[in-house]
């Protein structure tokens, strides 16, 4: 394990916070940007969609890339990158000028995101690991808990632009601290002989079955998550006819959820073993997406019916998706960057064809969402049944 000084607290949750950010701070005014540009839902939730295309993409690429180069110089590309994208959206006067800058957006914040799981990897081990994610995630989680409430009251109260200006701020923040205080963790430098070289990785974990199958573990558990994020504001507006910043405050109730899977998974992840962990927040949310369902096929379907079931499958989320990338980062320690990378290319490129798929289903069928968010919960509890028994490392 290398000896490298560890990142602070802080600094983890800081390069985490970003994605999260970027996604749920804009999800209340999606109907307002439709209204403004003078377009369809289907077409303004392409700001969810490519930004989590964006995201996929730049895991893929950054993570070899930070295991050769190391993990500081690429974070603190991507947090820039994540700053350009914001002041080109808070000016964006048209729909692909605003596309454009979500895809930025995204690509900064995915590079970070991933390299902040590939941090943690490079000094602890696999339990270690799994606890420090859940810590770091319990910690940060608090932004998206009240990025959606934020971004309906400054909505309401300022119109869609300013929710980029905050976003820029809040970046040039970030920028500014990991530039004084990141230290390089990556245990690997410069010994690769060719920037291709570090791609050759990705085909041997495929290969490996135990990493895929966590994959899918932790796919699931994300895609349910982002199916929720692009379907639940039009149900809350459109179907259940209230207002953004009631969508906002529900919200809160799937942030304390997924806080709440986050705690346990650190406090019990090194004491019980990440997988029985994971296993176990995969029932949890198996229950919770089934009850949901349920409720969203009877007349008393509100905010409430829909948002109080789901916060434990977000409670079950919590547990699973640190977890399940703590394991599959395990199948290469040397190369958690690249492992990292693939890793969240899968989940967010699934999560973001998903989302597609669901924005347009949700408009003609809204109990759609539940049925799609109970299907990827049994899919991740059948992959998990398939995951070999094996120590700590």
């Amino acid at each position: 394990m290398t000896a490298a000084v560890k990142p602070t607290l802080a600094i983890l949750v800081a390069i985490s916070a970003l994605q999260p950010i970027a996604l749920n701070l804009l999800a209340p005014a999606t109907p307002a940007l439709a209204r403004h540009f003078t377009t369809n839902y289907a077409t303004i939730q392409l700001t969810l969609t490519l930004f989590l295309v964006a995201v996929a993409v730049t895991q893929l690429i950054i993570g070899p890339l930070s295991d050769r180069f190391g993990r500081r110089p690429c974070v603190n590309a991507g947090v820039a990158l994540f700053v350009l994208g914001s002041v080109l959206g808070a000016l964006a006067p048209s729909t692909h000028i605003l596309l454009i800058a979500r895809v930025l957006e995204g690509a900064g914040g995915g590079a970070v995101f991933a390299l902040s799981r590939a941090i943690i990897r490079d000094t602890a081990d696999r339990d270690h690991a799994a606890s420090q994610i859940a810590t770091v995630t319990m910690v940060m989680v608090v932004a998206p808990m009240l990025a959606p409430w934020l971004g309906g009251q400054i909505e309401t109260a300022f119109g869609w632009r300013a929710i980029f200006w905050f976003m820029t701020l809040f970046g040039v923040a970030v920028l500014v601290f990991t530039l004084a205080r990141l230290p390089e963790t990556a245990p690997n430098l410069g010994r690769q002989s060719s920037l291709l070289g570090v791609f050759r990785v990705f085909p041997e974990l495929v290969r490996n079955r135990d990493f895929m199958l966590n994959v899918v573990a932790g796919s699931s558990a994300s895609s349910a998550f982002f199916v929720f994020i692009a379907a639940t504001p039009y149900i809350v507006v459109e179907t259940m006819g209230r207002g953004s910043d009631v969508y906002g405050a529900y919200f809160i109730l799937n942030a304390l959820g997924y806080m709440l899977g986050n705690f346990a998974m650190s406090r019990l992840a090194v004491r019980v073993g990440t997988q029985t962990m994971v296993r176990r927040g995969l029932v949890i949310s198996f229950i919770g997406t089934a009850v949901a369902m349920a409720l969203s096929f009877t007349p008393w379907w509100s905010p409430l019916a829909l948002f109080l079931p789901l916060a434990l499958n977000a409670a079950g989320n919590g547990m699973t998706i640190p977890g399940a990338t703590a394991e599959a980062l395990s199948a290469r320690p040397e190369l958690a960057g690249s492992a990292a990378g693939l890793l969240g290319a899968v989940q967010l490129g699934f999560s973001a064809a998903l989302t597609v798929l669901i924005s347009w289903l949700v408009t003609l069928w809204p109990q759609s969402m539940n049925l799609m968010i109970w299907l990827l919960t049994t899919a991740g509890l059948a992959a998990v049944g398939f995951v070999r028994t094996r120590p700590g490392r």
